[in-house]
């Protein structure tokens, strides 16, 4: 499989991977064949790229950190709870600890701790969506630090709720698509605080969960919100979920910017960590983030096209690719290439979707799926 632009794709492509919309439901499902007229739907529902397999990529496979099941049915339970407590004021936490396990078993399942794919998501179900990737991310943080079950489990609930108090602002101001006033700022800042406020009591979230709840806008320069308190102020989980929180939002799209792409976010986040994240956490986090997933197709140096197939712990930005295209030469090509072995060739960059529409490989290949 690999991940192609919206732009690019002309119909009877195979979907790949499974899409979910606000609902929780299957958008598009996985092995079905696409269609013409779901360019346009995709788009106004602000996806860009979807995952489809053909020829060109057989073989190579983007698999998810947790299965689809666990993905769809715990975003399906964050989606409940909320309607349940803007209908009733009440909370059932319990519901969660069943995906709460399932997502650290998945984890602890893999053997290697490698964020490595690109989460397809609609901008409608941003907030769901953000809400289960924070908690995975967490609690794949969290086991890299060589965390235990228990704190695991800690870490995976205030992930899942740590930004449950934004349903108390009105929509129109989380979804505006211009700036927003230091007014309506000063309503969003509230969120974590009144996030807490609805679950400080409840017996089943601890004191790290809460934490994480209450203070992941904090800053290690002491100029975050709600409490504005320093680093050494500031729980080891709050910080773990602040830059969990950070990577979700600026890698997804939202109403008002496009996505940044996976590693000038990483960039943009070394560059936070002199005043906002914690620099040590951030390093480990780092270790754990694919540049390149499995699936994306890049332009090496030597000016080849290349899929990348396979990414490794020991060198994040060195994957094992497979090369299609030589652009000097204008040839196809079809031969693997682990760039960790290779000192004269790396990674320039994603390709730009004016690239795929140019590349007779790419092409072909489109025509014969």
């Amino acid at each position: 499989m690999r991940l192609v632009p919206i732009e690019c794709l002309n119909g009877g492509e195979i979907i790949a991977k499974t899409i979910i919309d606000e609902t929780g439901s299957r958008l598009l499902s996985r092995n079905t064949s696409f269609k013409p007229y779901y360019k346009q739907k995709l788009v106004e529902r602000g996806i860009e790229k979807i995952y489809i397999a053909d020829e060109l990529s057989e073989g190579i496979e983007s698999k998810d950190v947790i299965s689809e099941k666990v993905r769809v049915e715990t975003i399906d339970l964050v989606k409940d709870m909320v309607s349940l407590f803007k209908a009733t004021q009440q909370i059932d936490v319990n519901r969660l600890e069943d995906s709460v396990i399932r997502i650290i078993e998945d984890i602890l399942n893999n053997k290697e701790i490698l964020y490595d794919m690109v989460d397809i998501k609609t901008k409608d179900n941003y907030t769901y969506c953000h809400c289960v990737n924070v908690s995975v991310l967490c609690v794949m943080l969290g086991r890299k630090m060589g965390a235990n079950r228990s704190y695991l489990k800690k870490l995976a609930l205030g992930g899942l709720l740590h930004d449950f108090g934004k349903i108390l602002i009105p929509d129109e101001i989380l979804n505006k698509p211009l700036k927003l006033s230091n007014t309506e700022f000063d309503l969003v800042k509230l969120h974590p605080f009144q996030g807490y406020q609805i679950f400080k009591d409840h017996p089943l979230l601890t004191p790290i969960s809460k934490a994480m709840i209450l203070m992941h806008h904090e800053q290690i320069s002491g100029e975050g919100y709600p409490l504005g308190v320093p680093r050494d102020k500031i729980p080891e989980g709050a910080k773990i979920c602040a830059i969990c929180d950070v990577f979700d939002a600026m890698t997804s799209k939202r109403i008002h910017r496009d996505p940044y792409t996976i590693i000038d976010t990483l960039n943009e986040m070394e560059k936070m960590t002199r005043y906002h994240l914690d620099p040590d956490i951030f390093k480990i986090f780092r270790s754990i983030i694919c540049y390149y997933p499995v699936g994306t197709t890049v332009l090496l140096t030597d000016e080849t096209i290349a899929i990348v197939e396979k990414n490794k712990t020991e060198s994040i930005s060195q994957p094992t690719v497979r090369v299609i295209y030589d652009l000097k030469s204008q040839q196809e090509l079809f031969k693997r290439l682990d760039l960790m072995l290779c000192d004269d060739v790396k990674i320039k960059r994603e390709l730009i979707p004016e690239e795929y529409m140019n590349n007779p490989s790419i092409l072909r290949a489109m025509k014969q799926s």
